[in-house]
């Protein structure tokens, strides 16, 4: 069943999906509900009357649709049951305020989550079974059966089993958690299985003198401080315990033994206390030395996030098809002198249209801005959420997932996907989710990052 009547709208720092209802009851008691009451898995809600007509605005601002986060890349099974997880306690927070769970719209564009969270927020909307008897789940359980990551037995397995039960009149949707509960003991054996073997891996990591086994750097920069300071301590004591063995020949008359057993002692003392140092320097060495490896490695990656990957040209050079440098100027040399002799100065060439093809590309002009987006790939979605988006753009004033393009019958549009700082074309704001076609030429503005498109 779907709704009629929905918009996107704006307000200041605020975005809102609203639905507008020509039924005139007010102060009813799904209205009271819904307003007053702060649902965690829901979106919050303010019922507006205008003209006689009821709007419900539904608060999106940070939020992304259900089909917005997944129209990059599949979900997995581990997704698949947080999203049903966030459902599961949506119903029960209606149970608890005698709400009917029919209304729950379950549409994948208006049901919203937090990418980074992974938290899932639901519509109610009180005549969402207007003129119906049953609600529809059909599409959500088609949306998973797109969507799911195939290559995942239990994730391929579950979305079919939801959509068979969807298929179902009496589909009870609290029924389909059973269908999770039933592989979670699975799950938890696996995890339990994983934790032991990582700590047996970790109790052979050291060796037998408290020395990592394989010289690992990592072990040397995660040891504690204290053990540090505990080490240096006992290797002073010791020494100061064979510098006093060795001086009690002079004020004490020893037999032959006695000066045997002494110089044993301070010996083994002397022994002790250079292992200990040796570990002292051992450690401080090595973390410095992984400090330092930190830095360039740090130093790397910005370097690499200053240069975008789509302007790198990564194509191998084989050594047969390198030309000596002598060759090389020679060969310049002779085609220059045939360029100017056959060169035709007088006449002008036509230029047709098909060489001057749209690259499909989105150029940064504004300072510090050289991000290059390559728009030949469609759909293309960016942001500054690294793995939910295509292009990474690293910039405070873009969304985490900003905006999305895509090929229509027309060309080429855009969609803001519900940003905060919104997605600009030549210079006019488009409404949260709104999609419109861009040409070449177009400025487009995301946050503060103004691209030209070509």
């Amino acid at each position: 069943m779907s709704i009629e009547n929905i918009k996107y709208y704006k307000d200041l720092n605020h975005n809102y999906l609203i639905i507008k209802d020509t039924e005139k009851e007010t102060g009813s008691y799904q209205h009271k509900m819904i307003t007053a009451n702060k649902m965690k898995y829901f979106l919050s809600c303010k019922i507006r009357y205008v003209d006689e007509e009821c709007h419900f605005y539904y608060e999106i601002s940070s939020r992304q649709s259900l089909s917005g986060m997944f129209g990059r890349g599949p979900m997995d099974y581990r997704q698949i049951h947080r999203l049903f997880e966030c459902m599961r306690e949506a119903l029960a927070e209606l149970e608890n305020y005698l709400l009917d769970s029919r209304c729950l719209v379950l549409q994948p564009e208006y049901i919203f989550g937090n990418p980074e969270t992974e938290e899932y927020f639901f519509i109610y909307y009180p005549y969402y079974m207007k003129g119906g008897t049953e609600a529809s789940y059909m599409p959500l359980a088609e949306f998973l059966v797109e969507k799911a990551d195939h290559s995942q037995d239990e994730a391929a397995a579950i979305v079919y089993k939801i959509y068979e039960m969807a298929q179902d009149n009496e589909f009870i949707l609290s029924a389909v958690w059973n269908l999770f509960t039933e592989t979670v003991p699975e799950i938890r054996e696996v995890e339990e299985n994983v934790i032991d073997i990582t700590e047996e891996a970790d109790l052979t990591v050291m060796g037998s003198e408290g020395f990592p086994a394989d010289g690992g750097e990592a072990d040397i920069e995660e040891r504690a401080p204290k053990q540090l300071i505990a080490a240096g301590i006992l290797a002073f004591a010791c020494m100061l315990s064979a510098s006093g063995v060795f001086g009690l020949q002079y004020f004490f008359i020893l037999s032959a033994e006695e000066m045997v057993m002494s110089i044993t002692g301070g010996i083994v003392l002397t022994v002790m206390a250079a292992a200990l140092f040796l570990y002292l320097i051992f450690n401080v060495c090595g973390q410095r030395r992984c400090r330092n490896r930190k830095k360039e490695n740090a130093g790397v990656a910005d370097l690499a996030e200053a240069v975008p990957v789509a302007d790198w040209n990564l194509e191998p050079v084989s050594r047969k098809a390198m030309i000596p440098h002598k060759e090389l100027m020679g060969a310049v040399c002779e085609n220059k002198a045939a360029g100017m002799e056959k060169a035709e100065y007088g006449n002008t060439v036509f230029l047709e249209d098909a060489m001057c093809k749209t690259e499909h590309k989105l150029y940064g002009t504004n300072k510090g801005n050289k991000y290059h987006i390559d728009l030949e790939q469609l759909p293309c979605t960016i942001g500054k959420m690294a793995g939910s988006v295509d292009v990474v753009i690293k910039d405070s004033t873009i969304s985490r997932i900003h905006a999305r393009f895509t090929k229509q019958e027309e060309g080429i549009c855009v969609t803001d996907m519900n940003s905060t700082n919104g997605t600009f074309k030549n210079g006019l704001r488009l409404e949260p989710n709104d999609t419109v076609l861009i040409e070449q030429g177009d400025e487009l503005r995301f946050g503060r990052m103004t691209f030209c498109y070509r």
